[in-house]
């Protein structure tokens, strides 16, 4: 029997299943005993984890385990479902290395609801209505790239927003959608321009960030940035293009740099926002990020009791209401927060992703 995911599990309830061991180690608890507390994932989210020394009365468990709890590999988890400090955790009993049998590594870690071939399709819609021969041509040179490969698989970042297989390609199709809305109200914008920043601002995330189970970030990752080597791939693209105008390359080079906001923020861009595309890509990304981290939180609180979602359980420590509008009644009683973050599944699964191109 397949085993329970994850974001199901109740306070109280067993596990017994394979999973993903995303990180661990061994501490100590305030008399001296050692103890272990990692993560393990699987496809739909993670949840901490403590392995005790004592368990049933036999002790020395943690040397026992050691070897075994070697993270980024599959294991055999048997396990009790606790609750600490307003959060579920798992109590591990027995754990078991994989014998025998090759298991994807790709099972553990969730995916984006769109299909790849469906996030390719609208990428082929959006180049073939671009005008400006340039941005086009740099697009089409992107989409040969070898770092492309690695783009589509991607997600948008380790925790914060989009954090799936295919969401970097997902949040870009996003904000892609959002310059065609948006960027008609300010006259004077390059809408090329900025569709080509939706798909290259964090191209350097395909590198900063593995795509494996836990979404851990790289040696390159963690010593040079994603907004340096996206920076990086710009420019070596653009010059890879004969003829292709040097100004319109300083002009992304700058948008690539500045997306993470003013340098006092402290959110990582070199540069602040210094033309008017920059300036409203930043915010435009901001906005994506923020949204989709509310959404996210939202559905993955699922049925659990109370008001508002978790914030210990939020990477940006945030909690969110979870009563939507439409879900109160006339007399103002709340009915209950809805599944999937508050769109009515007898609505016929509507699509959500707005049809622009």
């Amino acid at each position: 029997m397949d085993a329970t995911p994850l974001a199901e599990l109740t306070e109280g309830s067993e596990f017994v299943g394979l999973l993903w061991l995303v990180s661990g180690q061994v501490r100590q608890t305030k008399s001296g005993d050692p103890y272990w507390e990692g993560t393990f994932q699987d496809a739909s989210g993670s949840l901490p984890s403590k392995l005790w020394d004592s368990f049933e009365g036999r002790k020395g468990r943690v040397r026992e385990h050691l070897e075994i709890l070697r993270p980024g590999r599959p294991l055999k988890v048997w396990a009790r479902v606790d609750a600490f400090q307003g959060s579920l955790q798992l109590t591990l009993g027995a754990v078991e290395p994989v014998v025998g049998e090759a298991v994807d590594a790709g099972l553990f870690s969730p995916r984006s609801r769109r299909t790849e071939a469906e996030m390719a399709e609208e990428f082929e819609k959006i180049l073939s209505r671009m005008k400006d021969r340039d941005w086009v041509r740099l697009l089409r040179a992107f989409r040969a790239d070898t770092h492309f490969v690695a783009f589509r698989q991607a997600p948008a970042a380790k925790s914060i927003h989009h954090a799936w297989v295919g969401g970097l390609m997902e949040h870009s199709l996003s904000l892609a959608r959002g310059v065609k809305l948006l960027a008609p109200n300010y006259p004077g914008l390059d809408a090329d321009l900025l569709l080509c920043a939706c798909f290259l601002h964090d191209a350097g995330k395909a590198v900063e960030i593995s795509s494996e189970p836990g979404f851990e970030y790289t040696t390159e990752g963690k010593l040079l940035g994603h907004i340096f080597m996206g920076a990086r791939l710009v420019e070596q693209l653009c010059d890879s293009l004969p003829g292709f105008s040097p100004e319109k390359r300083r002009h992304l080079v700058h948008l690539v740099l500045s997306h993470q906001g003013e340098r006092s923020e402290g959110f990582g861009s070199p540069v602040d926002p210094q033309t008017p595309e920059a300036v409203f890509f930043h915010h435009l990304d901001n906005l994506d990020a923020k949204v989709q981290n509310c959404l996210t939180a939202l559905e993955k609180a699922g049925e659990n009791v109370g008001a508002f979602t978790s914030g210990r359980d939020n990477p940006l420590r945030k909690s969110y209401y979870r009563t939507r509008p439409g879900d109160a009644s006339e007399e103002g009683d709340a009915s209950g927060p809805r599944k999937k973050g508050g769109r009515d599944d007898d609505a016929g699964g509507a699509d959500p992703q707005p049809r622009l191109w």
